[in-house]
């Protein structure tokens, strides 16, 4: 029998609006960024990148085009050319957390979690104010790839602590607590994670193998079923091995 259902985790970057912060830049230049936040809604990408690069050949210390260009780069799967990007800008822009964080999402991605971590201690370290949630949610990221598993359920309880709206946070809290055979606070957070959003058919899996953890199939079934009509094998399994043929709705 399998047990969880083993993911990602992935951290959406979120585009800041890259409104222009240079009072004195020329109407065309204005334009070169809201074109490419229209190409990046659109997904066009690459034309996106090209006009920011051209916003950037003329404008080169603006620090907003410049995570712009990074994020563009990340979303086009272009991670190496994404790190590199970030690490020019680090050379320059030393103290700024939101490039640290941008950094540490971009090395998580490339599995290079000891890196990853050290990039958002540095975020963290910076006070990003209002984005601190995402710095440590992000680190609690990289423990938990790296199985230290005390560190980042502090550091997603953490998260939860400045931001108790973000689905990513419990759902990954809730695999700490599954990993450490909390099953009760897996529940909890899973149902949370719910809760804040539409769910898919992991969630629902994993949260009936925590009910079913702590011999709740009656709990756990609905759960099972959920995640078996959104097409997840391993549900499909659990309900034909451990459920009756009825099964109660989810509540």
């Amino acid at each position: 029998m399998k047990g969880i259902v083993k993911y990602c985790i992935l951290l959406i970057l979120s585009l800041t609006p890259l409104h222009l912060l240079m009072g004195q830049n020329n109407d065309m230049s204005g334009t070169l960024l809201t074109e490419a936040d229209e190409l990046i809604v659109s997904g066009k990408l690459q034309e996106a990148l090209d006009k920011t690069q051209q916003f950037i050949s003329t404008y080169p210390d603006n620090l907003e085009a410049i995570k712009k260009r990074i994020n563009i780069c990340f979303l086009m799967n272009n991670q190496k050319v994404a790190a590199e990007y970030a690490d020019e800008a680090l050379k320059r822009f030393n103290d700024i957390s939101e490039l640290y964080y941008l950094r540490g999402i971009i090395n998580n991605a490339r599995q290079k979690y000891t890196k990853s971590l050290d990039d958002f201690t540095e975020a963290i370290e910076l006070k990003p104010g209002a984005d601190l949630y995402k710095c440590y949610l992000g680190r609690g990221v990289c423990y938990l790839n790296l199985l230290e598993y005390d560190n980042a359920l502090a550091d997603f309880t953490s998260s939860i602590e400045l931001n108790d709206t973000v689905a990513s946070a419990y759902h990954s809290r809730a695999m700490v607590n599954y990993e450490t055979k909390d099953y009760a606070a897996a529940v909890n957070d899973f149902l949370k994670t719910l809760e804040l959003s539409e769910g898919n058919s992991a969630i629902y899996f994993n949260l009936g193998m925590s009910y079913f953890r702590l011999n709740e199939n009656t709990k756990a079934c609905p759960y099972f079923n959920k995640a078996c009509t959104m097409g997840n094998t391993n549900a499909c399994r659990m309900t034909l091995m451990e459920c009756t043929k009825t099964i109660p709705e989810i509540p």
